[in-house]
């Protein structure tokens, strides 16, 4: 039976690691829970396209920015405010985080495609302390181990992969009928950023955070990812 990873009490070393990749959707379930608690939350924008069509830059991914005291904003005395609530995919997953994100624009086919890697961050001292050097190479490559290793992390990391697949499916099909032109950020355009959750719900309104959630765990859930 290999090993299993298992969170230290009340180490809090990954809420000040760095900011934490978050979901264009999840951007919004966090301001909730920000105002609910009284926690100030800041955001940069992450990974970004631009649409030639409506002349605005899309951001795809944004970083939830760690406070004045280098860390998270939702910590308090090492434990974390949402872990019963709303947690980020990204802290779900912790320590099995992502090594490659890569977007592809193809614009013959015109469609949205996306890589994910994965592995398992030494940062985390559990993950030092018990995982051998050959392990660790082998987690980079095998999504089984990974499912047994990481037991509760690795189905977190699946349904936000599915949740990005929400997004280049959702902008592909909006490409391929025409109403958006998509090429890669270069920096060259001066465009204004919208974040493309509240972008695709102009053409499809039914689109809910909720339904982004469901989609991505009965996705994550199926063989090879639903694919």
């Amino acid at each position: 039976m290999p090993f299993t990873f298992r969170c230290m009490p009340n180490c809090g070393l990954c809420c000040r690691l760095s900011p934490v990749t978050v979901l264009p959707h999840e951007v919004y379930l966090i301001l909730d829970e920000a105002e609910e608690l009284g926690v100030e939350v800041k955001f940069k924008v992450g990974y970004t396209i631009v649409d030639l069509n409506n002349k605005v830059t899309l951001a795809l991914s944004y970083l939830m920015l760690l406070n004045e005291h280098n860390e998270c904003p939702f910590l308090r005395n090492n434990k974390c405010m949402v872990h019963d609530k709303y947690k980020p995919l990204t802290c779900r997953a912790y320590p099995y985080l992502p090594r490659i994100i890569r977007y592809s624009l193809d614009r013959l086919s015109r469609t949205l495609t996306f890589e994910v890697k994965y592995a398992a961050s030494t940062i985390c001292p559990v993950v030092k302390e018990g995982l051998s050097n050959g392990l660790l190479i082998k987690l980079s490559t095998d999504p089984n181990l990974a499912s047994q290793i990481f037991v509760n992390e690795y189905p977190a990391a699946m349904e936000m992969i599915e949740a990005r697949r929400v997004y280049s499916d959702y902008l592909t099909y909006l490409w391929r009928i025409g109403e958006v032109d998509l090429v890669e950020d270069d920096g060259s355009y001066n465009y204004p950023v919208v974040n493309s959750f509240w972008f695709i719900r102009r053409y499809y309104p039914d689109l809910t955070i909720g339904k982004i959630i469901n989609v991505s765990r009965a996705r994550e859930g199926e063989p090879n990812g639903g694919h």
